[in-house]
């Protein structure tokens, strides 16, 4: 199958259809209304915006919704007014004929998350920003948000063909694992996926320069920059830390890929060269197919699948998946030490639980590593405590046969990293 055939495919999969957005919007104007009333009601200069891929018509298909609408206070409101003013606006918040529930979520601006009963699907994030006429006036990132909508649908509106490329460029980034900038991802936003399609006009032109990249990347399409040696002077130096640099049309003091990790940029990478020398339909697939990918490869090398279930007590969403990936990295550490970890994956999609899944074998024997021969004190110490030792590199060892199970392994685990599991408020850690 070729690379025009399975894009046609993939657009037909994830692209929502007019009644679908209708259907969206719909739900979106029922949160939207009730919001209207009580900002009125309350007497708060402040009005209401549905932002997003939901605005832009970017959204691709996906078993969840998130619906970025916005609360856009006059500058006249100082930050600690505009904080009052939510908690009026949410205090005893009603949605006439629908159950709902309200949750507040602490950022640099706080804001509120609603879920309506009869729409699980579907959750509404009520972000707080200012009504701005200049994007030098911004106070906070979201305030951004107003100008990002328009200049995604101006552009869009100029070229039909963009809007499908964008969602194209979302389905492949979201099935590798790239799509999000949140710290647990340190992947690509969708407002700088959008950027970086307007300005490659095309998703295979945009892989094509992502898969045979050397050096920094760097996209001013404003042209608010001389040339890319200005950027590289001008531009704040943390902001030029990304494998990409976006420089944001909308304010040229933004790197729009800020968020991008090396680590991610090369992992994606690797999935553009691999999608463009054997094109597949496989890489679209979601990581529903990963978990299996896994299973198959224990099966297949007689090894262990393990699928580790960790729970944190941090608020839900970046602050949450943030330390369980850094609760993943110690645990697959200490795993490391008695199995030999042929594959993982780490799972995180919202709420304050993470998946781990693992393809282990059994160590014949575990090494422990002791000092450097020339700290003879800790070497006599290491000697006293293992009567068996030998000599490698400069350092003494020891070794001893292995037959721990996975499930003693988490029992010693957890004894062994009370103070870790305390500070990093996991409250879970169980095998499924």
């Amino acid at each position: 199958m070729n690379h025009r055939t399975i894009l046609k495919k993939e657009l037909e999969k994830v692209k929502l259809s007019d009644e679908e957005y209708a259907s969206l919007n719909k739900t979106a104007d029922i949160v939207i209304k009730a919001l209207e009333n009580k900002i009125k009601k309350k007497g708060i200069g402040a009005k209401v915006f549905i932002g997003g891929s939901l605005a832009k018509k970017t959204l691709i298909k996906k078993p969840k919704y998130d619906i970025d609408i916005f609360v856009r206070f006059n500058k006249k409101y100082s930050e600690e007014e505009i904080k009052k003013n939510m908690k009026k606006i949410f205090f005893l918040f009603s949605i006439p004929k629908y159950r709902k529930k309200v949750k507040k979520i602490h950022g640099s601006r706080d804001y509120y998350k609603i879920k309506l009963k009869s729409m699980p699907r579907v959750s509404f994030e009520i972000v707080p920003v200012v009504e701005i006429k200049k994007p030098e006036e911004a106070r906070n990132i979201t305030d951004l948000s107003y100008f990002h909508v328009d200049y995604v649908g101006k552009e869009s509106s100029k070229n039909k063909k963009l809007i499908d490329e964008i969602i194209l460029a979302k389905s492949f980034c979201y099935a590798q694992e790239s799509y999000g900038a949140e710290s647990y991802i340190k992947g690509f936003s969708g407002y700088c996926l959008e950027l970086l399609i307007i300005h490659y006009k095309s998703f295979m032109k945009f892989i094509k320069e992502i898969a045979k990249a050397e050096e920094k990347i760097i996209i001013d399409s404003a042209k608010y920059y001389k040339n890319k040696n200005a950027i590289l002077k001008e531009l704040n130096k943390s902001k030029l830390l990304s494998p990409i640099v976006v420089i944001d049309p909308t304010f040229k003091a933004r790197n729009a890929s800020g968020a991008l990790s090396h680590e991610t940029f090369n992992k994606f990478k690797v999935s553009c060269r691999g999608f463009l020398e054997h094109p597949s339909e496989i890489f679209f697939d979601y990581k529903n197919s990963r978990p299996e990918e896994l299973k198959e490869m224990a099966e297949r090398l007689d090894g262990i699948y393990a699928v580790l279930e960790v729970k944190t007590k941090k608020q839900e969403g970046d602050i949450a998946g943030s330390k369980l990936l850094k609760f993943s990295k110690v645990l697959t550490r200490d795993i490391g030490k008695y199995f030999s970890i042929i594959d993982s994956y780490f799972d995180y999609n919202s709420g304050k639980t993470a998946n781990i899944y693992y393809v282990l074998q059994n160590k014949k024997e575990i090494i422990n590593e002791g000092p450097s021969l020339h700290y003879e004190k800790a070497v006599k110490g290491f000697k006293e405590k293992h009567p068996i030792w030998y000599i490698e590199n400069g350092k003494i060892k020891s070794a001893h046969p292995s037959d721990i199970s996975l499930k003693e392994f988490i029992k010693m685990f957890k004894r062994a990293h009370k103070k870790t599991l305390r500070e990093m408020r996991i409250t879970k850690v169980k095998i499924i």
